[in-house]
């Protein structure tokens, strides 16, 4: 699973895709905490890797991973 944490309009996105999810914060910091949270909440649950994509001004960068 990917979730992904986006710059969009000067405010940072958190987007799960297991439940089309999105949420607006005003700090990228928050919103990354929230997507790991979320990411190595899926991992323990499911056995699943799970990674946090960060987007931002056309390119994005897989942050963060748990699992294989």
């Amino acid at each position: 699973m990917v979730i992904t944490v986006q710059c969009h309009a000067q405010r940072w996105l958190f987007i799960d895709p297991r439940s089309q999810e999105v949420q607006a914060f005003d700090s990228g910091a928050v919103a990354f905490d929230t997507a790991a949270a979320h990411a190595s909440e899926h991992h323990h649950r499911t056995g699943q890797s799970s990674t946090v994509r960060v987007a931002a001004l056309g390119s994005a960068v897989d942050a963060l991973r748990f699992g294989h």
